[in-house]
């Protein structure tokens, strides 16, 4: 065999006994023909698995364990779903929808509202809370075609620009429900297991200061 040396990658693996056989047997022939270069290769990357070893049999602490879990969930939540959300396109507004003749805007039901997104819908009705700014959110995730065939358990968040307002988990049928202060420019994102979450652009919520009141 002639003379060679290997990469950094390559002694890694040799010291931690995961290269094949074959490859494993060719590098102990060139270190036994005294190559003392990659003879030191060897004894650094070994030095460096017994330390890592060492390590790895350290107990992690309870609370930095869970500091370290809070701190990617709260990356993951602010910053990664948004970056892989795919927005769905409003399809239905009733607030935008004409009255019935003699039909006052008081007397109707909730605001409902539907949005698309490829093979998903998302229905959300909106309904006043027992406070004045309260609203409730009521709904429903379904795939065209399959009604129920949605993940259970699957996290539904309530957002801000900047901040996670709620989190909450759809059922086996896809529904899902948030009571919170009215306010605009919030976001929903439903976080699909091996599939990019959906993002919703929620309506304007909150009355503008400038809107009088009915006499």
């Amino acid at each position: 065999m002639k003379s060679q040396h290997y990469s950094d990658e390559f002694w890694s693996d040799y010291v931690r006994g995961v290269l094949p056989a074959t490859e494993s047997a060719a590098i102990k022939q060139h270190l036994d023909q005294g190559c003392n270069l990659c003879a030191r290769s060897v004894r650094l990357w070994q030095m460096v698995a017994e330390i890592a070893g060492s390590e790895a049999r350290n107990p992690i602490p309870e609370d930095a364990e869970k500091n370290s879990l809070a701190a990617f969930l709260s990356w993951r939540n602010l910053r990664l779903i948004p970056q892989r959300a795919r927005m769905a396109r409003l399809v239905f507004d009733s607030l935008f929808q004409p009255l019935p003749a003699g039909v006052r805007g008081e007397a109707q039901g909730g605001r409902r509202v539907l949005w698309r997104s490829g093979q998903w819908s998302v229905n959300i009705r909106f309904e006043k809370g027992k406070r004045r700014k309260r609203c409730i959110l009521i709904g429903q995730v379904l795939q065209s075609g399959e009604p129920r065939k949605v993940p259970e358990r699957m996290p539904v968040l309530l957002m801000s620009t900047d901040a996670l307002l709620s989190q909450t988990a759809a059922n086996s049928f896809g529904e899902f429900q948030f009571e919170f202060d009215r306010a605009n420019s919030l976001q929903l994102y439903i976080d699909f297991p091996r599939r990019p979450p959906i993002g919703i652009q929620l309506p304007d919520l909150e009355d503008p200061p400038s809107a009088s009141q009915p006499s």
